[in-house]
C-alpha cells in the first residue's frame, strides 16, 4: 500500500507549531507516533501523524496531565497503531487474555481519571465557599467597627451634654420640647425660621447636629449647655488638631410664643470667638441654613 510521509518539520509547518514544541511532543508521546526510517533525520512520518499532533497540542492548551494525554491517545489512536505495526510487519498474535487484562487495565485507568476530576471539583467547590465565607466574614467586623465607632460618638455626645451637671451632680438639659421647636431670629418685628421638605422646622436640635458633625479624627468638639436668667446658653469649643486652632461659640436662646401663638425656640445673641454676631449675620446664617436643611 502506497503511504505519503512527511518529516516534522513538515508537521510544525502544517500546523503552525515551533519545530521545538513539535520534538518535544514526538519524544515525550514517542510510543503514540508512527515512524519509519533509520533514526535522525531519515526518520519520516506518515500523514496520519498531523492528527495524532494537532490533537496533543489541543489538549497541552486545554492542561490536561500526562496521564490524560496517554489515555486519549491509547484510545483515538490505538487502532491507527495497530495498523502502522502490521505495515511494518510486527504483527504478533494476541490472546484473548491479554486483550481481557488490557480491557480491565483501561478501565481503572478511565475510572481513577474520572475520579481525580471529582476530587478536583470538589476542592474548588471547597474553595469558593471558603471564600464566600472569608468575605462574609470581613464584611461582618466591619460593621461591627462601624456599630462601635457610632456607639463611641454617641457616648461622647452624652458626655458633653453631662458636662454642665458637674457641679452639684445634677444634669442641666434644655427639655425636648425646647430642642425641638422652630428655630428663629428676630428681625423688623418678624420672626424667621427654616422651613424644610414636608414642613418639617428647622430646630435647636437640627443646628447642635450640624455642628457636632465637625468633629473628627483632626478636630476635637466640645458642646455644654447652661441656664442663666431663663435663657439656655449653648458653648461650643472646638479645637483642630492640625493648625492648633480653637474657636468658641456661645450661643443663647430662649422660649418664645409669636402672636400667631406659635411656640418657638428664639436665638436672641451668638457670639463667635467673643464677637456678637450683628443682625446681618444672622440673617446670613439662616439662608445658608436654609439651603442646607432642604439639601
Amino acid at each position: 500500500m502506497n503511504r505519503k510521509f512527511i518529516s516534522l518539520r513538515e508537521v510544525g509547518r502544517r500546523l503552525d507549531i515551533p519545530p521545538s514544541t513539535i520534538v518535544y511532543y514526538k519524544d515525550k508521546f514517542e510510543r503514540f507516533i508512527p515512524s519509519e526510517g533509520g533514526g535522525g533525520r531519515r526518520t519520516r512520518y506518515p500523514v496520519e501523524v498531523l492528527e495524532i499532533f494537532r490533537r496533543i497540542r489541543g489538549m497541552f492548551n486545554d492542561n490536561w496531565s500526562t496521564e490524560q494525554i496517554e489515555h486519549e491517545l491509547a484510545l483515538k489512536f490505538g487502532m491507527f497503531m495497530n495498523d502502522q505495526q502490521s505495515d511494518q510487519g510486527f504483527e504478533q498474535p494476541v490472546s484473548p487474555g491479554v486483550v481481557q487484562d488490557l480491557a480491565g487495565v483501561l478501565s481503572r485507568m478511565t475510572d481513577a481519571l474520572d475520579n481525580q476530576s471529582l476530587f478536583r471539583s470538589e476542592i474548588r467547590s471547597l474553595r469558593d465557599e471558603v471564600a464566600a465565607l472569608r468575605a462574609e466574614r470581613e464584611a461582618e467586623a466591619s460593621r461591627r467597627e462601624e456599630d462601635v465607632r457610632v456607639l463611641r460618638e454617641e457616648v461622647a455626645a452624652l458626655k458633653r451634654r453631662l458636662t454642665a451637671g458637674e457641679s452639684g451632680g445634677i444634669i442641666d438639659f434644655p427639655p425636648a420640647e425646647f430642642l425641638a421647636s422652630p428655630l428663629v431670629i428676630a428681625s423688623g418685628g418678624e420672626y424667621l425660621g427654616v422651613q424644610g421638605k414636608e414642613r418639617k422646622h428647622f430646630s435647636l436640635q437640627d443646628f447642635v447636629q450640624l455642628i457636632e458633625r465637625k468633629e473628627s479624627a483632626t478636630v476635637a468638639l466640645e458642646t455644654s449647655w447652661q441656664r442663666q436668667d431663663g435663657h439656655w446658653v449653648l458653648v461650643v469649643r472646638t479645637q483642630d488638631g492640625e493648625s492648633g486652632r480653637e474657636q468658641n461659640i456661645i450661643l443663647v436662646a430662649k422660649k418664645t410664643v409669636t402672636p400667631s401663638r406659635n411656640t418657638v425656640t428664639e436665638i436672641i445673641r451668638l457670639n463667635i470667638d467673643g464677637n456678637d454676631a450683628p443682625d446681618a449675620l444672622l440673617l446670613t446664617l439662616f439662608r445658608q441654613l436654609k439651603t442646607v436643611f432642604n439639601g
